[in-house]
């Protein structure tokens, strides 16, 4: 072996234990990054309930029924709020026709317990249970909604559950990619464009084109990666948190749309 070899062998043993370094510190320190929960903004609220979990975990959740309701909205909200902030949105879908489920993760609001992905699956889960079980919904006139964070939620469910439909709204292809971009670090987490591939179901993606938070190219590439039926509704100009303000009427119209669309 030459000098020059082994120095080459040497500069990539480092490159490789620094790669490995960025990748630990990565998994650990995206937690506290992607569950940056808010300070509790409620004590009660309209339709307050408590949904059963494992472990006898507990999350807090809002139910709001609508007896001319033909399908349920399962809204899994962003990670930087909580049902007190999203309660406005969940009046609106409920105005807009549609029963609805909301629940707060756990370390958000009045849901107790540790962030972390798994968890946050789990707390999915066990809302997707309370919706067909406790409620009695069925599979299939339940809808996923998955704002932002809850994007990953939604799709979860969604790939290894039988639901109606499926929206995703401001939703990124999986965690770090909102960060690198390309999936260049080991340890992803919340790989929402691979679990794509296991969604039978309608799909609505609803992005803002000039979203600084999570690209449009990460709705794209879910859209693209969705099975048919598909819709998409690219909100010209909206940026991460703008989306029904800036889409107006036309937001309602193409859940409408999404939601008529759906087999009878």
């Amino acid at each position: 072996m030459t000098h020059g070899t082994k120095q080459w062998l040497q500069f990539g043993a480092i490159l490789g234990a620094l790669y490995a370094f960025v990748c630990i510190i990565a998994r650990i320190e995206s937690v506290e990054m992607i569950f940056p929960a808010p300070p509790r903004t409620y004590t009660d609220l309209p339709g307050l309930v408590t949904i059963p979990g494992a472990a006898r975990q507990e999350y807090a959740a809002v139910c709001l029924p609508n007896p001319a309701a033909r399908y349920l909205m399962v809204f899994f909200h962003g990670n930087g709020e909580d049902l007190g902030i999203d309660q406005s949105r969940l009046e609106q879908l409920r105005a807009a026709g549609y029963a609805v489920l909301a629940v707060d993760y756990p370390g958000y609001g009045r849901s107790y317990g540790v962030r972390s992905e798994e968890a946050f699956y789990e707390c999915a889960d066990s809302t997707y249970q309370y919706a067909t079980g406790h409620l009695g919904w069925a599979k299939d006139r339940v809808i996923v909604y998955g704002l932002s964070l809850g994007g990953a939620a939604a799709v979860w469910v969604a790939s290894h559950e039988q639901v109606g439909g499926l929206i995703l709204e401001s939703t990124f292809m999986s965690a770090y990619r909102v960060m690198t971009r390309w999936p260049i670090v080991l340890g992803d987490r919340m790989q929402s464009l691979a679990r794509m591939k296991q969604v039978r179901c309608p799909v609505l993606v609803i992005h803002g084109t000039a979203d600084r938070v999570i690209g449009i190219e990460h709705g794209r590439a879910l859209f693209a990666a969705a099975a048919e039926p598909k819709r998409s509704f690219w909100v010209q100009g909206a940026d991460h948190c703008q989306v029904p303000q800036i889409a107006g009427p036309r937001y309602w119209q193409e859940l409408k749309a999404f939601t008529d669309s759906l087999p009878r």
